[in-house]
């Protein structure tokens, strides 16, 4: 630590209002009907993963009953830690968040900091350092559930480095350009996989060419896609007979997925690709996994494949060549498919570099029938993973017999061809950016310890930022 920089308390730098520092509610004051499709966004641990608390994925309170919870209210600047659970998470309501007022819901506390003694962003940072993470979880069981004990008494002694405002905001507008760098790439990925997504619906689920063509030829049209028939007649079509031309005019019935356009078919995954599982070697010998990259192997877990999207091409923990050696584990070539397909079900990922995974993670490699990468993928994002059991058990019921077995669907050659075509250019791009995010991000998390330290000080990171960029 800088030796001109004081610590203090989290309790001496609280904002001087009664319920700065306050827990979330015991969930028995919050009943069935107090939730509401609009109202109070309510904060847990989904919206805690980055930085900024998520503006999405909320359940909703009324206002009324988020009026009765006023100790548990939190505002643009507070900081939310999670207490129970998922310990070690902590993000910030951003001054730009899409609502003004939130709830935390029963395994979190929030923070409201006197601005006037410390910039609320420096904290947050501050908590994702190693020494930030290290003083709180210090108190932290792992009995049972994970859990600080004692939470907000444990926080509010935690001490907080702390130069001049001055120099504070320095350090959060430096560290702050990056993460908006960093969310702008996300933005844009996510545009242009949405339009990927978008793309793939049309062809391959709604069947709108296949439609279309039915339409102008005068054929039939199933009971079953009437409504989205009558949508399309009412849809103004481009100029692009070239790529209805790719599609047949007809359906047919097929026994197990119902109608599909004539000429496709339907087979079994572990006919379209090689299926392959991944593998742990055993826990209680350390000595095959590692914490470093560098002559290892990258190995993904469910958990590594939540904090990716689209591509991974790194994770927390890698295994040694001599543990996929001895325990047989299968390397999963890059552009290989992958998917969880035990508890957590259905999260996809592409390889953008040779990897090994947990047994929990199927691996889809060199599909066949002119079938791209970006086709299984989105054919494996949009599958409904509970046609293949029941809705009460199928997280813990599906196995690997039952993926390999898992209908797929073969559209005719020149359709994947096209769609390959488009797709290709939308991935390509987010390959690119994906990379971009993977710089800014290991330069972020370069610099923030040598910052929140004051190992580092600012006109430094600017030449170490130029150098990288």
């Amino acid at each position: 630590m800088a030796s001109d920089w004081n610590e203090y308390k989290i309790d001496d730098l609280k904002a001087p209002v009664k319920g700065s520092i306050a827990m979330g509610p015991f969930g028995s004051r919050i009943k069935a009907e107090n939730f509401v499709t609009e109202g109070i966004p309510i904060i847990k641990g989904g919206q805690l993963h980055g930085a900024y608390v998520s503006d999405s994925g909320f359940d909703f309170l009324t206002p009324e009953k988020a009026e009765e919870l006023k100790s548990s209210q939190a505002y643009r600047g507070d900081l939310v830690i999670t207490h129970r659970g998922t310990i070690g998470q902590v993000s910030i309501i951003p001054h730009d968040s899409l609502y003004e007022k939130y709830i935390v819901s029963q395994s979190q506390l929030k923070v409201s900091f006197d601005k006037t003694k410390v910039n609320p962003y420096f904290v947050n940072y501050f908590f994702r350092s190693h020494l930030g993470q290290h003083r709180l979880l210090a108190n932290a069981s792992q009995v049972g559930v994970p859990a600080i004990a004692k939470a907000s008494t444990s926080v509010k002694a935690i001490m907080i480095p702390c130069p001049s405002l001055e120099e504070q905001n320095k350090v959060v507008g430096y560290l702050k350009n990056l993460d908006d760098k960093i969310e702008l790439n996300r933005q844009m990925n996510e545009t242009l996989e949405a339009m990927s997504q978008a793309l793939f619906k049309s062809w391959f689920v709604d069947f709108d060419p296949v439609i279309d063509n039915a339409l102008a030829a005068g054929n039939a049209i199933p009971d079953e896609l009437l409504e989205r028939a009558e949508l399309r007649k009412g849809i103004e079509k481009k100029d692009n007979l070239d790529i209805q031309a790719l599609f047949p005019d007809e359906f047919e019935l097929n026994e197990g997925m119902g109608w599909i356009p004539k000429g496709w078919s339907i087979k079994k995954a572990e006919e379209i690709a090689s299926i392959t599982i991944g593998k742990t070697p055993p826990r209680k010998e350390p000595k095959w996994f590692s914490d470093t990259q560098k002559d290892n192997l990258v190995w993904v877990s469910i958990r590594d494949m939540g904090n990716s999207n689209v591509f991974i091409d790194d994770s927390s923990e890698y295994l040694t060549k001599e543990s996929i050696k001895k325990f047989n584990v299968k390397i999963v070539p890059k552009d290989a498919v992958i998917l969880s397909f035990k508890l957590t079900l259905g999260r996809v990922l592409i390889a953008q570099t040779e990897l090994a995974t947990n047994e929990a993670i199927a691996h889809f490699v060199n599909p066949k029938f002119s079938m791209s990468k970006e086709y299984v993928y989105c054919y494996l994002d949009n599958f409904d993973y509970y046609s293949l059991g029941s809705t009460s058990s199928i997280a813990t019921a599906v196995n690997s017999k039952i993926i390999k077995a898992m209908p797929f669907l073969v559209p005719n050659e020149s359709a994947l061809e096209q769609f390959k075509k488009i797709s290709k250019m939308y991935f390509d791009k987010m390959s690119g950016i994906n990379q971009n995010i993977r710089t800014l991000t290991n330069l972020r998390d370069t610099l923030l310890p040598k910052l929140m330290s004051g190992e580092l000080r600012i006109p430094d990171a600017a030449v170490l930022v130029d150098e990288v960029l």
